[in-house]
């Protein structure tokens, strides 16, 4: 394509504060050929290069999603045009036998139009620099894509140091208040992330969750709650730690897989919290109750109650069930091994390390939580180097923990190994 050729394009002509903007569409070949990145809204050749780099970093995962995801759907690029010769020419809406132009509100007049960009025009992405390098590269891989189209928004820019301190004011306001999507938003509208999937299927499908599951944005669960075994967010993320994999998990979740995999992650999923129930019985009552019965009250409550409904303990039985896995112990046997060490948030070992029953509160902080996992990995037999740590280390660190002497500590073990592998 002659980047040089006439643009003409269908448009609204928009105003806000103090910015007159045009909203349009290109094609994809026309975004690849034309369209340059925001470090020219910057004199340094640092701070060029510093933006220039955190496009690179990003652009191969937007790449991969428009070349693999036949759903794809891109937001409207915002793109900065200076020099050349744009011209708006509006369009005349006439009266005609099946609409009266007398009847349009007067906000409409001048709204629509044509937008004719010379050629001669400088274009730079102000925000969505990373989808236009995706695009960039998805060309590369399939030029089928060149014939699809993004919606552009056009503002002015003028090429001065007052033009410029504009353009960085519209650059940085538009990335410091977008605001990310939530870990809640992906679990409730997520149809690529596995996880998402797997949890919204928990939710409507098992009867441990079954309205009985609080929706908080955060994994924490109200005390007052008597009717939530847990959260969704601490669901998913039980998943997450079950199921990641060490290489390419991140690409995993962005690409939605075939039914049978869909259907295997459920499978095993529900696997998981059928041992869960089959060797805790408070579980089981949760799984057997209706959710007005408010059963969870009984195991979560200002006097400590069961580790399993804390959303800390439940991501430390993952945690654990996952290393023990890791290491060569199956499933069931790592869950029936951790049924065997009390869950009573006041006995030992959670006591005083997760517990604090002074002020009968949870204990924050991720060093006894991370500490804790360690722990209950070596209560049932696991071996401590698997886990780059020690008995040596692990005594000292419960100890400080405790605020004791080490001589005055000793470390539970309920089982002496894991099984050959």
């Amino acid at each position: 394509m002659d980047n040089n050729t006439e643009l003409i394009l269908p448009a609204l002509r928009v105003h806000m504060g103090d910015w007159i903007y045009y909203v349009t569409f290109l094609g994809m070949e026309q975004i690849a050929d034309r369209i340059e990145f925001a470090e020219d809204i910057h004199s340094s050749p640092t701070l060029k290069m510093l933006i220039q780099r955190e496009i690179t970093n990003r652009s191969q995962d937007i790449s991969d999603y428009l070349v693999n995801q036949p759903q794809r759907f891109f937001n409207s690029l915002i793109v900065g045009v200076y020099g050349g010769s744009p011209n708006w020419q509006e369009f005349k809406i006439s009266t005609n036998s099946e609409f009266d132009a007398e009847l349009l509100p007067l906000h409409l007049e001048g709204s629509l139009g044509i937008l004719r960009l010379s050629g001669e025009e400088t274009l730079f992405a102000i925000d969505g620099q990373h989808r236009v390098q995706g695009i960039k590269k998805a060309l590369e891989e399939n030029i089928e894509l060149k014939r699809e189209e993004v919606s552009v928004i056009f503002v002015s820019h003028r090429n001065d140091p007052t033009g410029m301190e504009r353009t960085r004011r519209l650059f940085t306001t538009l990335n410091r208040y977008a605001k990310p999507v939530s870990k809640s938003e992906i679990i409730a509208l997520d149809e690529d992330d596995i996880i998402a999937i797997t949890t919204r299927e928990l939710v409507e499908r098992h009867p441990l969750f079954q309205e009985k599951i609080s929706l908080s944005k955060t994994k924490a669960v109200s005390v007052n709650d008597n009717r939530s075994f847990t959260t969704i967010i601490t669901l998913y993320d039980v998943l997450e730690i079950l199921f990641k994999r060490s290489k390419g998990w991140t690409d995993t979740k962005r690409h939605r897989p075939d039914d049978n995999t869909i259907k295997e992650y459920y499978d095993n999923s529900e696997r998981f919290w059928d041992t869960l129930v089959k060797y805790f019985p408070p579980l089981d009552e949760i799984l057997t109750s209706q959710p007005e019965n408010n059963r969870a009250g009984r195991f979560r409550n200002r006097e400590g109650g069961h580790l399993l409904f804390r959303p800390v303990g439940l991501l430390i039985i993952a945690q654990v069930v996952r290393l023990a896995k890791d290491s060569g112990l199956s499933q069931e046997e790592s869950i029936k091994r951790i049924s065997k060490v009390s869950m009573e948030l006041t006995d030992e070992p959670w006591v005083g390390l997760l517990w604090d029953k002074t002020n009968k509160r949870m204990i924050s902080g991720t060093t006894p939580q991370k500490f804790a996992k360690q722990l209950l990995f070596y209560i049932i037999g696991g071996d401590l180097s698997d886990i780059k740590t020690s008995l040596k280390k692990v005594r000292r660190e419960y100890a400080g923990l405790l605020n004791k002497e080490e001589s005055q500590v000793k470390l539970p073990r309920l089982y002496t190994s894991f099984p050959p592998k």
